[in-house]
């Protein structure tokens, strides 16, 4: 494998795993299901199986649990060995929720464990597992209205601003 192969896979892996984030923070099933092949299999320890199905079933609870998500990523490790990957990355979620009239932000911490698959060309997750390091839940004291008050709002949908400037971003997006 060239050089040049494990740069472009690299930044390809990179660019499925904001992929994936965006997806879980835009509750975009579609493209979150982009980040994965379909037969691709998800374990979190509590939610375990094809990836896809787990798509299905998380977006569900992210909407009604949630008012809002935000996925971060941090630094990632890969090793590229022909047409697989092992990827590790280091990621920490936000979720914001009001429950019982308190609002909390909680906060975990942890690792994807990846292995990708570049098939017909295109590299996405086949085998993912999930480990988590921390868990964290905060009371708010700010209401967030009051906070965010001038603020451009972030979206959960296919109506959130980044859609007007990232349309190609999902699974149909053209090779470059």
């Amino acid at each position: 494998m060239d050089q040049l192969d494990v740069l472009w896979s690299e930044r390809e892996i990179r660019t499925v795993l904001q992929r994936y984030c965006r997806g879980l923070d835009r509750l975009d099933a579609e493209l979150l299901k982009s980040a994965y092949h379909e037969d691709a299999h998800d374990d979190r320890g509590v939610i375990r199986g094809n990836a896809h199905a787990f798509v299905d079933q998380i977006l569900p609870i992210l909407r009604q649990a949630y008012t809002g998500t935000l996925h971060t990523l941090h630094g990632s490790t890969i090793e590229i060995d022909g047409d697989t990957a092992g990827v590790e990355t280091y990621c920490t979620a936000y979720h914001y929720l009001e429950r019982d009239g308190v609002k909390r932000v909680e906060q975990y911490a942890g690792r994807y464990v990846d292995r990708f698959e570049r098939r017909d060309g295109a590299w996405k997750i086949a085998r993912r597992l999930v480990l988590n390091e921390w868990n964290l839940v905060q009371e708010v004291p700010l209401d967030p209205a009051e906070a965010q008050a001038g603020f451009n709002p972030s979206l959960r949908d296919r109506t959130d601003a980044s859609y007007q400037v990232l349309p190609l971003n999902g699974p149909d997006a053209p090779t470059l």
